[in-house]
């Protein structure tokens, strides 16, 4: 299974804010400069989280972003959802009932790696990839 760049790019985008300091706000540009991201692509990304509700914006001078919730409420499933759209590992497990379903020997081994995938996703949170790298700035 491979994840888009949206989902690499904006999860390294999190994590950035995520190791800011409290009330330190991060400004795309630089993000875009110093992640080597087209600031255009990484506006888009902006958009797709803004809907979650963990950004929090700040307009004008000085202005920029910052994460409006704490690291250890956002969870990975949320953020893979937003930024890829969908992450089951075969369409025909989130699409209409597909007319093989009640025949397919394999939809019971494709629902169990979902599974597997949605609950590592949703047992993670941002605060894990934090630790786990150590990047906590405190």
């Amino acid at each position: 299974m491979k994840f888009s760049t949206r989902t690499r790019y904006g999860l390294r985008f999190l994590i950035r804010l995520a190791a800011q300091p409290e009330g330190e706000l991060l400004q795309l540009g630089q993000v875009a400069h110093e992640e080597n991201i087209s600031p255009g692509y990484l506006e888009q990304i902006v958009r797709a989280l803004k809907p979650l509700g963990i950004l929090r914006a700040v307009r004008g001078a000085g202005g920029g972003y910052a994460l409006a919730r704490r690291p250890d409420e956002i969870s990975m499933e949320d953020i893979f959802l937003h930024l890829e759209g969908e992450i089951s590992p075969v369409a025909c497990l989130t699409r209409d009932q597909c007319r093989r379903a009640d025949q397919c020997v394999t939809r019971g081994f494709w629902r169990q790696l979902d599974e597997h995938i949605r609950g590592f996703l949703r047992s993670q949170t941002l605060a894990d990839i934090i630790a786990a790298e150590k990047l906590c700035p405190h």
